[in-house]
């Protein structure tokens, strides 16, 4: 005879006294909740009839007949999932590690992403080892479209993953790209290509460049496929916060400014958002929404900057259009009296299929020695000059290239940019001009001011339907004018202008084709 008492069997249907402090009349909602739930629990293992095989398909206890018959919570009876690819495994990580061929597993690690294989490479000696494979990496290269066979074949291509990373894959952001080849002291020691997957970017902060010597950041859209070639927003997911105010602050006096009010949001109009959408199609559109007053989108500060296939939208608060109120700013550090600090290498920047446009201040600003190249770009409806460069020891070299329609000030702020500027402000600095359209802007097209520094080279290039004056040329008998040289110009008050950067043309292409479908769809339906 058993000195423990065994548990007697309980009927499926036979329900249990009620606790006292559950039968209370406070709480009926409650007590009926719990009969309910505890009701259909004892329906479901009532109206169930399990075989052995069922048993051992959903993976029950041992204790089978003692299981069906007494009252044990339903966390028991809850099958347990097997990995859909393999009936026979029982577990999908056994599977990718045995059965799965070895070829596909790079595959399939592409889909993982980057944050999973490095986890997976923690696990165990056999994800370790296929993580540490080139073959592995240049697989994950090719399928997220990084590397073609066009490319150039990397030494390393763990390395050529890790320095060409894609946003938003791999990172969330451009900075925290960038920061993978940042060292401690915020300067790029490596040189780093972002690649922008087609779509709208909102930048909370700046892009800053601060690169070594001999390093270059690039930023550029993916060529991908025509399946993959469709709008994708990525939009600024943090809540406006409210602000704190106290009731000492709101029942004291104090002296209000202007300045000091409350700035509206400063957002893009219908025509630019119209523009952007059919420009992001194929681009990537980043959009900068800063609070901090005078804020570039690009800042280049020190070392080589690359700029490639990408739409630039800017605007912020301020009135500075010299230090800071740009889309695009080449300057070195300045020391606290807004003195240039001498860095070498000193900034440069090329821009390359860019479409450029400040609703708030300057298309691109370079000043203080950097060394600055346009290539097939489109420079439009800035609210203050288009390009505008300064300090003896600048450089700019503009080839394919519009600039039009700036100068116009900013419309929607009170306090913004008045209207009034040049396409091309040559302050001082050596220019270089070829095959380009500076036209349709509100003051004068080109404007070379130092007598002794502005040096510009204007050839086979078209400046009409300006403002004011077409061509503003240093006074005759100055070193500037003297150094300076015009070859093939075509100067007119009132022709149209025949626009010279491939970006464009394919805009209007797909515009006209657009406005067709239209027509065509307008005709179908009458």
């Amino acid at each position: 005879m058993s000195l423990v008492q065994q548990p007697q069997p309980v009927e499926a249907t036979q329900s249990r006294p009620v606790p006292q402090n559950l039968a209370s009349p406070k709480s009926p909602s409650l007590l009926k909740r719990m009969m309910s739930a505890r009701s259909s629990r004892m329906s479901a293992l009532d109206s169930s009839s399990f075989s052995l095989d069922d048993s051992e398909r959903f993976m029950l206890p041992p204790s089978t007949s003692t299981a069906l018959t007494s009252p044990l919570p339903a966390r028991f009876f809850r099958p347990k999932k097997l990995p859909c690819c393999d009936p026979s495994s029982s577990d999908l990580m056994e599977w990718l590690q045995g059965d799965c061929p070895q070829d596909l597993l790079p595959k399939i690690l592409a889909f993982a992403g980057p944050q999973m294989v490095s986890k997976l490479s923690q696990t165990n000696r056999f994800w370790n080892a296929l993580v540490s494979q080139e073959q592995t990496w240049r697989t994950l290269s090719e399928e997220l479209y990084k590397w073609t066979e066009e490319d150039e074949t990397p030494s390393c291509w763990r390395d050529y993953y890790r320095y060409n990373p894609c946003v938003p894959v791999d990172f969330p952001s451009i900075t925290r790209a960038l920061a993978s080849a940042t060292t401690h002291k915020h300067l790029q020691n490596r040189s780093v290509r972002v690649l922008m997957r087609p779509g709208r970017y909102i930048l909370k902060e700046p892009i800053t460049v601060e690169a070594n010597h001999g390093v270059s950041v690039t930023v550029e859209t993916m060529d991908l496929p025509d399946s993959f070639n469709h709008v994708i927003e990525y939009p600024n997911d943090e809540k406006p916060k409210k602000r704190k105010t106290s009731l000492r602050k709101l029942l004291s006096c104090r002296t209000v400014d202007a300045d000091d009010e409350d700035e509206p949001p400063l957002e893009f109009p219908e025509r630019s958002s119209e523009f952007g959408m059919v420009l992001g199609k194929n681009r990537a559109v980043l959009t900068l929404r800063c609070k901090k007053h005078n804020q570039p989108l690009v800042k280049v500060r020190r070392g080589s900057c690359v700029l490639r296939n990408l739409e630039l939208r800017h605007i912020t608060y301020g009135l500075d259009i010299w230090n800071g109120n740009a889309a695009v700013q080449i300057q070195p550090p300045l020391s606290p009296d807004e003195q240039p600090i001498p860095v070498a290498p000193m900034p440069t920047a090329v821009l390359d299929h860019v479409d450029v446009t400040s609703e708030s201040g300057r298309g691109v600003v370079n000043i203080d020695g950097g060394d600055l190249s346009i290539r097939n770009c489109y420079i439009h409806d800035c609210a203050a000059t288009g390009v505008y460069v300064g300090a003896a020891a600048s450089k700019l070299t503009i080839q394919n290239t519009d600039v039009v329609r700036n100068g116009n000030g900013n419309r929607q702020h009170r306090r913004g940019i008045a209207r009034g500027h040049s396409g091309i402000y040559l302050e001082q600095g050596l220019a270089e001009i070829n095959n380009s359209s500076i036209s349709q802007n509100c003051l004068t097209g080109i404007s070379a001011v130092s007598p002794s520094n502005a040096i510009l080279h204007l050839s086979e290039s078209e400046l009409v339907s300006n403002g004011s004056t077409q061509l503003e040329m240093p006074d005759i008998g100055t070193l500037a004018q003297r150094n300076s040289s015009t070859r093939d110009v075509h100067l007119s008050n009132v022709d149209s202008p025949r626009l010279r950067s491939a970006l464009v043309e394919e805009v209007d292409s797909m515009m006209s084709s657009s406005i067709m479908s239209s027509e065509l769809s307008s005709e179908f339906s009458i």
